[in-house]
């Protein structure tokens, strides 16, 4: 059987810098390179390519939970991912993202947390490798 494997997804932005900024500054993707219309920004986690695209209607009614689109990111070091975000000033929503949990900032990240970007696209965030049946890694 062929293998499938994920190599790019893309993620409607209001505001490309800020997002490309939160992106990179605190979730740690790395910016590749603005694409060569100069409307979309390529970053990403040096396996996956993620293209930020403008976007310019409303997508007011989501909580998360039930928000359009999430995704989960595995990291190596959660303390640090948490801080940056608090830093940055983005909304942390749910202490863990199998129970979530209410978040209490000044308590840090337990095992895992749910982070908003600026469009308020939810990001899954853990150091646990086993978080989600059926990853690989490769080490």
């Amino acid at each position: 059987m062929a293998i499938t494997r994920m190599a790019h997804m893309a993620l409607r932005c209001s505001d490309l810098e800020k997002s490309r900024d939160f992106y990179t500054n605190v979730i740690g993707f790395e910016f590749f390179a603005w694409r060569p219309q100069g409307d979309s920004i390529d970053i990403t986690d040096g396996y996956i390519n993620i293209t930020l695209l403008p976007y310019h209607g409303n997508r007011d009614g989501f909580e998360e939970g039930d928000e359009y689109i999430h995704f989960g990111v595995i990291v190596d070091n959660l303390q640090e991912i948490w801080d940056r975000a608090v830093q940055w000033g983005a909304e942390i929503s749910k202490g863990d993202v199998k129970d979530r949990t209410e978040v209490e900032l000044s308590e840090g990240p337990g095992r895992s947390f749910k982070v908003l970007d600026p469009d308020g696209n939810v990001i899954d965030v853990t150091a646990d490798r086993g978080e989600w049946r059926c990853v690989k890694f490769e080490d």
